[in-house]
């Protein structure tokens, strides 16, 4: 605590006084990856091209992985998978799944459930790789992709 008090320029009387200590920091930080997660599932939604709305968030999720490599998979875990936000974001893959299936740029066996799985290999492939090295999880997200799209 006395660490990140200092780094944010604070008291360490002030981080104690709006959290009650590393816990419940952890916790606050891990709700806003995770709903900065599903704002990006909800932005890909919009995109007019399916497939480049899943494909986009996919990246989005790389990026935001590789960037906050040190932490982001073990302050997402924080978070209960019945938390609101959590369950928001996974209803959204859901759409963003379906819509790339109807629309016939992913294989109609392909459910929301590969798309989950496909997101925790890629964290485990940025975490594996070299620190600002995006190519092993950019290929791996390459092939994934290429071996989920529709004959």
């Amino acid at each position: 605590m006395e660490a990140i008090a200092s780094r944010a320029g604070l008291g360490v009387g002030t981080i104690y006084r709006r959290f009650a200590g590393k816990d419940a920091l952890l916790d606050a930080i891990a709700q806003l990856f995770v709903e900065e997660l599903d704002q990006a599932a909800a932005v890909a939604l919009t995109d007019p091209d399916p497939a480049a709305g899943l494909e986009g968030f996919l990246d989005f999720v790389g990026v935001f992985n590789a960037e906050k490599r040190r932490y982001a998979a073990a302050l997402t875990d924080r978070v209960p998978g019945d938390d609101d936000v959590r369950v928001r974001t996974a209803d959204r893959v859901r759409q963003l799944t379906r819509k790339a299936v109807d629309a016939g740029r992913l294989a109609q066996d392909v459910t929301a459930d590969d798309i989950k799985s496909l997101i925790v290999a890629l964290q485990g492939v940025v975490a594996a790789s070299a620190e600002g090295d995006d190519a092993p999880w950019r290929r791996f997200l390459r092939v994934h992709l290429a071996g989920l799209r529709a004959d």
